[in-house]
């Protein structure tokens, strides 16, 4: 038994000497591999790259590691398109993917058709198409165009499709592509004329209209007296409703605005018989607009158009004062200048032509007025209302506006209040 033991205790400290023995050199190992890369690091960043000693072959330079939260990005891929482009393709209901950007002009197949259609310039033989379909759009235009007429696709220069502007109606099924209407360009002028022979013919349910885009035939023209009613628009651009007269309608005034400063900006226009301003019945402010009548009717014009024509020398002398000395220089220039009167207190005035008082006479009681009815305007029938006992004409006539509200209840003469006696008839049923 002891010999065993003997030889077991040998072989057990043999064993672990000799894991010691190989634990140190793989320590030993490590460590002359750790100095042998940081010697290799150090000699990478102070030498320069060089030509391998062995191979003729350049030595490869190492890649730095990626993020993981990095991007990549391929710069020999084409440029994407840009939003303009973008946007013109989706209008032009291109599809961006198979038609669209170019690998090496990067330009969409829509910006290359609208770029050919603006260079294309506009010929002497055009027709215009109206009463077009919703759903034509310059594809279809061209082939119905080359299948109903003698012509090619050459002989169509231009083809201009106006695109719809207006917002669509949501109960609309089907969405416009355009206004309904275009105009085409040939390059002969048989083509033109083949093109003007199909109107009336009818494309997908419409009878087309077709006609040379140099003629004007069918516009309504111009009533007389439209360019004078142009030039006196107001604010609003309205037109006018009522032939030239001495009333005025004026608009779009301040509530601070009073009747003497009216009087005093229309008066440079003419003398002014009446002047009307709508006020408040609380405040007594304006409430906006005004009525102004004038000696004539070339002084009412030029309240309308907004302008008159002064002189220099009434110019200085309106800015000097009436009291200002006047030089000879300013008495003698006599340079007509444009003095605009369509703003008042910082707001542009909307004047236009009111509605005659004769006028107004005649629809109110349906018959004419006689010629001192004309002055007044008050019916004879009720110069009675107006004043007690027998007067001889003219008599003073009594605006209504410059009544207090309440003075007609105040003078009206009140009922009796005693009991008053029936009158009736009594009826009896047999």
């Amino acid at each position: 038994m002891s010999k065993h033991s003997s030889e077991d205790t040998s072989a057990a400290a043999e064993i672990a000497s000799k894991s010691e023995r190989r634990e140190k050199k793989e320590k030993k190992e490590k460590k002359e591999k750790k100095s042998s890369k940081s010697k290799k690091a150090k000699s990478e960043t102070t030498e320069p790259i060089v030509a391998d000693e062995v191979s003729d072959t350049p030595a490869k330079k190492r890649k730095r590691d990626a993020l993981p939260d990095e991007i990549e990005i391929d710069v020999s891929a084409p440029e994407p398109a840009s939003k303009k482009a973008a946007r013109k393709a989706k209008k032009a209901k291109l599809n961006p993917e198979s038609n669209g950007a170019d690998a090496t002009s990067g330009t969409t197949a829509g910006e290359a058709a609208e770029d050919k259609d603006k260079s294309a310039k506009r010929s002497d033989f055009g027709v215009w198409i109206g009463n077009l379909p919703w759903s034509a759009t310059k594809e279809s235009l061209r082939k119905f165009l080359i299948d109903h007429a003698e012509m090619k696709s050459e002989q169509i220069t231009r083809v201009h499709l106006p695109p719809p502007t207006k917002p669509v109606n949501p109960n609309w099924t089907t969405k416009p592509l355009n206004k309904g209407f275009a105009y085409v360009d040939f390059s002969t002028e048989l083509a033109m004329y083949s093109a003007i022979a199909l109107t009336e013919t009818k494309m997908d349910g419409r009878a087309l209209l077709i006609k040379n885009a140099k003629s004007f035939e069918g516009r309504p023209d111009k009533p007389k007296g439209e360019e004078e009613q142009d030039s006196g628009r107001g604010k609003a651009g309205a037109k006018q409703t009522h032939p030239p007269n001495k009333r005025v309608f004026v608009g779009n005034l301040s509530f601070d605005v009073t009747k003497e400063d009216l009087e005093a900006h229309y008066s440079q226009c003419g003398p002014i018989e009446l002047l009307h301003v709508a006020t408040f019945e609380d405040s007594g402010k304006c409430k906006g607009y005004a009525w102004v009548t004038f000696g004539d009717v070339e002084s009412a014009t030029s309240a309308v158009k907004g302008f008159i024509f002064k002189t220099e020398a009434e110019i200085k002398r309106e800015k000097k004062g009436p009291d200002a000395s006047e030089d000879e220089a300013d008495l003698k220039s006599n340079k007509r200048r444009k003095w605009l009167l369509n703003r008042l207190n910082g707001r542009e005035l909307r004047c236009e032509f009111a509605e005659d008082a004769t006028t107004r006479y005649n629809k109110r009681y349906g018959k004419e007025k006689e010629s001192h009815e004309a002055v007044d305007g008050v019916n004879p029938d009720r110069w009675k209302n107006f004043s007690k006992g027998k007067r001889e004409w003219p008599r003073e006539k009594v605006d209504a506006r410059t009544i207090k509200s309440g003075a007609a209840h105040t003078n009206a003469p009140r009922a009796s209040q005693a009991i008053v006696a029936a009158e009736g008839k009594k009826t009896t049923f047999d």
